[in-house]
């Protein structure tokens, strides 16, 4: 028997506003420099991938792209210092609980067999 869990950030009114959906597609973003690009890698459509940013910024209440538009070499997508935060947090975040689901799992679930 093993465990699973997901993490999921909600708002006041208890909508999903971050989770390992949004923390890949940063990721993505500042591996490839492009919205746009990091959509199209994760089978995303560009205006669901706007919208789950749109709704991390809002949930978080900061920026998290500094957007590039056109141009002679293209536009592009950079992260923001609040966004390298953001995702650090979350990822100490889900690795702590981790570490005190695991330990739940075996107290509660292994002692019995």
């Amino acid at each position: 028997m093993t465990y699973d869990w997901k993490l999921y950030l909600c708002d006041g009114q208890g909508r999903k506003f971050f989770g390992l959906g949004p923390l890949q597609l940063l990721q993505k973003v500042a591996e490839l420099g492009s919205l746009k690009k990091a959509a199209d890698t994760m089978g995303l459509s560009y205006h669901k991938a706007l919208r789950m940013i749109k709704a991390a910024e809002e949930g978080f209440g900061c920026s998290l792209m500094d957007k590039k538009i056109g141009g002679e070499r293209g536009g592009g997508s950079t992260l923001t210092p609040d966004a390298w935060k953001v995702m650090e947090q979350y990822q100490h975040y889900c690795q702590d609980l981790d570490r005190c689901a695991a330990q739940l799992f075996q107290e509660i679930f292994k002692s019995e067999t």
